[in-house]
């Protein structure tokens, strides 16, 4: 009996370490790094045994977690190895493709980046899953803004907000209206920037993390030294800076710093 319930407790423990990894990809790299090796190596000790989508799971949390610690090159060849072995479940084929779209996004690689999004996208669309299609529409915008086509991206983040519903988890809302007023920030649309944000902070208030609070503030910062409130701009850097500088390995502190600095001296 021990025999006949061991590859499923296997399968089991993988699935576990597959998911304790992903839910620490905020909070704490370090963790996320550890299970996420730990279940590689078990998925592959006990590859014979396990469901093919399972391994696929591994290696993909495995390589998103590189990616996150900014190790590219170990990232590409996890990748690389989720990508070479079968995989039928279509869920775990477009986290994989989201996740290879990210690291080619965090490597210039524009044009293929969105590419896999656009196939994760259509691939949301057979399922009937529009909160998935409206998460891979926010990344899609990412892409299009680092790409340098703000248009696109503007267009790709409008089509994220319409496919939610007022039940769409608050999490996706808030990141996608960030983004959102972000870009019409940076292409002079300054009226339309303070009216969304006005519009998306009740969401923002709803997932009361500090990081997002922080960058909620940095936008307003940026609207407010935009429509030459300088005031109101410093008073917003400070309270994101305030938050901010508590965050570990926080890479975007140094960015925050240097706007700040480069506000006109109060008068």
């Amino acid at each position: 009996m021990n025999l006949h319930h061991k590859p499923v407790a296997n399968a089991v423990r993988v699935r576990e370490m597959v998911d304790a990894a992903f839910a620490a990809r905020y909070q704490n790299l370090s963790e996320m790094l550890r299970i996420s090796s730990r279940a590689v190596a078990l998925a592959e000790e006990k590859s014979d045994e396990l469901p093919p989508d399972l391994v696929v799971a591994a290696w993909t949390q495995y390589g998103n977690a590189l990616r996150i610690a900014g190790d590219y090159e170990k990232a590409e060849k996890a990748l690389e190895r989720a990508t070479a072995l079968p995989v039928s479940d279509l869920p775990t084929k477009i986290h994989l493709l989201e996740v290879t779209a990210s690291l080619h996004r965090n490597t210039d690689r524009f044009e293929s980046a969105a590419d896999f999004l656009t196939v994760a996208i259509d691939a949301y669309k057979s399922l009937g899953d529009p909160i998935g299609e409206a998460r891979t529409h926010n990344l899609l915008g990412l892409v299009c803004l680092d790409w340098g086509d703000r248009p696109r991206a503007l267009r790709a983040y409008q089509t994220a907000l319409d496919l939610l519903g007022p039940d769409a988890p608050t999490d996706i809302v808030a990141a996608t209206g960030h983004n959102l007023v972000e870009t019409l920030i940076e292409d002079g649309r300054l009226g339309a920037a303070a009216a969304a944000l006005a519009l998306l902070e009740p969401f923002f208030r709803r997932f009361p993390t500090e990081a997002l609070i922080a960058k909620t503030e940095w936008l307003r910062a940026r609207l407010c030294r935009e429509l030459k409130q300088f005031t109101a701009a410093r008073f917003a850097f400070e309270r994101a800076y305030a938050l901010l500088r508590t965050e570990p390995r926080c890479r975007e502190l140094a960015d925050l710093i240097k706007e700040m600095s480069e506000l006109p001296p109060p008068s």
